[in-house]
């Protein structure tokens, strides 16, 4: 029997025991998560696991010593992705996701292919386009938990409808560039593709066109038994049009 982690968007049919998250209040890099009975959870340390029936409460160290390994409780159906024993396998995962029908994506799966350590690095002009999004006061422009409010939103299929991408990464084509000791890989490769924004009417919806350039470091902690996962994501906007770059799209979802 698994050890998971409650959140927001956690499928509460297949884990009753976590409690009803029913507000999320953005705080910075972090957030606050307003439970039906009245509770403040903070994202970042005051976590909730459940094994079966038994549920826990605490910071993640004194739930478990291994809490950064804790998974968060499954939201809804899993796509057949790649292992991550190479790091290709993994930018490819990242396509599937995106791409998958709307019902289909999976926030949970997104997650996994991302490091604990995850950063996005937006091009300095969405920087200071957005600063409501990127807080250059800070050492990290966007961590981990952003993401995945980013992500939430994104994949939500009340929110996206389909999500196409016409170029993404292709090893004939595309720059890879190997550490010394090997284990970080860095991909480098053009962007390309549509969003469906959905709205309160189908003549509301929008498509947002987006394009760039971008760099993906992926890292393993050993050769022996690798497990791939994304580190930093780094962003160029493409200067020859006026579509959207993947910082852009962050600021705008990521709210």
């Amino acid at each position: 029997m698994v050890e998971c982690r409650c959140t927001p968007e956690t499928n509460r049919n297949l884990f009753p025991a976590c409690p009803a998250i029913v507000e999320v209040l953005p705080t910075g890099p972090s957030e606050l998560w307003v439970t039906a009975t009245g509770d403040t959870l903070d994202a970042a340390a005051d976590w909730v696991t459940v094994k079966g029936d038994r549920i826990s409460h605490g910071k993640p160290g004194s739930i478990n010593p291994f809490a950064a390994k804790v998974p968060d409780c499954p939201v809804g159906p899993r796509l057949v992705l790649n292992e991550p024993t190479q790091p290709s396998l993994v930018v490819f995962n990242l396509r599937t996701i995106l791409v998958a029908q709307p019902g289909a994506r999976n926030l949970d799966q997104y997650m996994d292919q991302l490091s604990e350590d995850f950063s996005f690095v937006p091009d300095p002009q969405d920087v200071d386009s957005y600063p409501h999004a990127y807080d250059v006061s800070l050492d990290t422009l966007w961590n981990r938990e952003q993401e995945r409010r980013f992500a939430q939103a994104l994949l939500d299929p009340a929110q996206v409808g389909r999500i196409t991408l016409g170029r993404w990464y292709e090893s004939a084509k595309d720059e890879r560039l190997v550490s010394e000791d090997q284990l970080r890989e860095t991909f480098v490769f053009p962007y390309e593709g549509t969003i469906v924004r959905l709205g309160d009417a189908p003549a509301a919806e929008t498509t947002l066109e987006f394009k760039g350039t971008m760099e993906l470091d992926l890292v393993t902690p050993t050769l022996e038994n690798p497990v791939w996962s994304v580190r930093q994501w780094r962003d160029r906007r493409d200067p020859a049009s006026a579509k959207h770059s993947w910082g852009e799209l962050r600021a705008e979802f990521g709210r």
